[in-house]
């Protein structure tokens, strides 16, 4: 008796995602080089950088440095200090010294802090080094981040190619079967042989539902990255 198992995944929708069909032609292709798209990758590479958080998280990092150098420019007029005296003459208090009617009155002044002022230089200077330190590990992640999203997606048109070849391999060995079962039922073959045949398929059969966990495994590892589904992307 010959077991058929039916699948509930959706193995067609994710094959159909990169355009390969579980039939004949298509698991007879040996490579997966074909399956690869640069306007795929690239639109994968812009959807993760646009919505990854760690993306984001180097952003801002960049942006709160360059905040920090207009920060810093804004603060030239700590430099300076400005002074506002008021003097008025009054004999009763300062009797002895008649000359001190030349300053009464308001008087205003104003002073520099020379310190202050000659280290603002170099503090507009590191700032601008942190603005370019901080772009620097934005750029640096976001290398790592487009290496990290190929290999990702490499892996998953491989678990798709596995998959056609474990479909195909199901196929002919439940071919092979039913060839079997006709001459075991004329006599044709021994029990042995057709029951050797059947635990091919079984075997078959649950590589296949190992290879379709991969796929969509390899499938969440690229959802991770790019924060939408796979399909949202690559259409």
């Amino acid at each position: 008796m010959i077991i058929r198992i039916k699948f509930l995944l959706p193995l067609f929708f994710i094959l159909g995602i990169c355009k390969i069909s579980v039939g004949q032609n298509a698991a007879a292709q040996s490579t997966i080089i074909p399956e690869l798209s640069n306007v795929n990758i690239q639109r994968l590479i812009d959807t993760a950088i646009k919505n990854y958080p760690r993306v984001k998280y180097f952003d801002n990092r960049v942006g709160v440095s360059q905040a920090n150098v207009s920060k810093i420019k804004a603060t030239w007029l700590d430099a300076v200090t400005l002074s506002y005296v008021y003097q008025p003459y009054d004999a009763t208090v300062n009797p002895v010294n008649p000359t001190s009617t030349y300053f009464k009155g308001a008087q205003a002044g104003v002073f520099l802090n020379l310190g202050n002022l000659l280290s603002k230089p170099y503090a507009i200077k590191q700032a601008k080094r942190e603005v370019l330190t901080q772009q620097n590990e934005y750029d640096e992640y976001i290398l790592t981040l487009t290496y990290e999203v190929k290999r990702r997606y490499y892996k998953y048109v491989q678990r798709i190619a596995e998959l056609k070849l474990q479909v195909r391999a199901a196929d002919d060995t439940e071919a092979h079967l039913k060839d079997f079962k006709l001459k075991f039922e004329k006599g044709e073959e021994t029990f042995d042989s057709y029951s050797k045949v059947l635990i091919q398929l079984t075997e078959h059969l649950q590589t296949k539902i190992e290879a379709e966990g991969n796929v969509f495994t390899a499938k969440a590892d690229v959802e991770e990255l790019i924060g939408t589904k796979l399909e949202n992307v690559i259409k």
